[in-house]
């Protein structure tokens, strides 16, 4: 909505045409809701359940397609904005939990990863009225999902949980089997084992930097989250009427179908993603991923340095051209991966706070990114560019160096990676002990 509606001039006249800051501030507004909901949608989450919470952002979300829709000026337009970013994250932050939490562990990343590709089906419907229906129909539907079983043992509901993964996972139409008992037992060992359950407190926060494994974790979180609204897809996703205007595709006509054609190859590309990621290591793929989006991202700056010497129609089809390349290179891998990643790295009783944490500093990113780039490309072109290529090339470093590799593991082996083998050999004695009482 925030590009397409960039496209349509009756909007920006009807507004005032807002340019540089003030266009910047109705780009990043959403990211404002999103600081009010890291604070409060983890801790709410763990304390009442996955489902209730994500309910409650679907119900926000029509309250502010509801304000949006009958705005009379620009500032309440934005209001509006502010109020959808606080239920979409509500939603972004309990949805990709519960469902990493409930997945078959044979079928998790692919299902985790199918996720976040969904954003593109939005995009490609891009009416009002599916901000209204859909999430009416999300606050219903939600409530005959089942509770996430790892939730409920955190809560002692230990025979709920497994109930729920003899019904879901059993191979044997929900009767009992070694896979469901193996299962539940690594779940029970890794709550048992994790003592460090993350409050949002001054205790809580000295948990993170006290220990080793939750700092890497934290780096990994972070960075993620910052390359995925940093990376130049903002540039795309926001502020693509401005882009076309610098190579000379100026109509309403052109820009609206270049946005609507956009969002369609997004999302073959995001779902070609899904498929690939359960085959490639997750730090290999981030790399080929980054590394090829930086080469599009060059080539696309120095196209549009011609265009600016010599408007060509050739060099403004070749940026295009780059633009669907780059878009695809990002895509593929850090649409889906963005959600999978840093739910994976983390344990039951921390992945609340530390996705909170996540989605905090992909607010922070995106507000930043989002209100500073058309100031950048109002001022400087072409040559704002330049400063995104530097950014990726950072980013391929960390990655080569931070990134931990989590393909083909469990939750619970993925804790180990981080924690050491040691913090979970007494929990399984228990969990057996625990499952033998069932």
């Amino acid at each position: 909505m925030t590009n397409g509606l960039q496209s349509v001039n009756v909007f920006m006249e009807t507004f005032g045409n807002p340019t540089g800051s003030t266009l910047g501030f109705y780009g990043a507004a959403m990211t404002v809701g999103g600081f009010v909901a890291c604070f409060i949608a983890g801790p709410l989450s763990d304390r009442v359940g996955r489902r209730l919470v994500c309910s409650l952002g679907a119900v926000l979300v029509i309250g502010a397609a509801l304000l949006q829709t009958f705005s009379t000026n620009f500032g309440m337009f934005v209001g509006g904005k502010m109020i959808l970013g606080l239920g979409v994250n509500f939603q972004l932050l309990t949805a990709p939990v519960l469902v990493t939490e409930l997945a078959h562990p044979m079928n998790r990343v692919f299902i985790t990863s199918f996720y976040n590709t969904n954003i593109f089906i939005g995009l490609i419907i891009g009416g009002w009225i599916t901000f209204i229906c859909i999430p009416s129909y999300q606050s219903i539907m939600v409530w005959f999902c089942p509770e996430s079983p790892r939730w409920l043992v955190t809560k002692g509901k230990v025979v709920e949980a497994r109930k729920i993964l003899m019904h879901y996972h059993s191979t044997q139409n929900g009767l009992d089997d070694g896979m469901v008992q193996t299962e539940l037992q690594a779940i029970i060992a890794g709550v048992q084992a994790d003592q460090t359950q993350i409050k949002v407190n001054k205790a809580g926060l000295k948990s993170i930097i006290m220990s080793k494994g939750n700092r890497h974790r934290l780096w990994l979180c972070f960075w993620t989250a910052v390359g995925s609204q940093c990376g130049g897809g903002t540039f795309i996703a926001s502020y693509l009427p401005q882009i076309l205007n610098q190579i000379g595709m100026t109509s309403q006509h052109q820009k609206t179908l270049i946005n609507a054609i956009m969002s369609i190859c997004n999302w073959v590309t995001a779902i070609i993603g899904i498929f690939i990621i359960p085959h490639v290591k997750r730090r290999s793929f981030f790399l080929f991923s980054t590394i090829t989006m930086t080469v599009a991202f060059t080539v696309w700056t120095a196209l549009a340095a011609s265009y600016t010497k010599d408007p060509r129609k050739g060099y403004g089809l070749g940026v295009l051209a780059m633009m669907f390349l780059f878009n695809a290179c990002q895509t593929v891998c850090w649409i889906p991966l963005v959600i999978t990643y840093p739910l994976e790295t983390v344990t039951t009783k921390q992945r609340s706070i530390f996705f909170s944490s996540t989605m905090f500093s992909m607010n922070i990113a995106s507000f930043i990114a989002q209100y500073i780039n058309p100031v950048g490309l109002e001022a400087l072109s072409w040559r704002w560019y330049i400063i995104q290529i530097v950014f990726n090339t950072c980013l391929i470093v960390l990655i080569y160096f931070t990134w931990v590799e989590t393909h083909g593991l469990t939750l619970e082996e993925i804790a180990m990676v981080f924690d050491g083998k040691e913090s979970f050999e007494g929990a399984r004695v228990a969990a057996e002990e625990t499952w033998r009482k069932l």
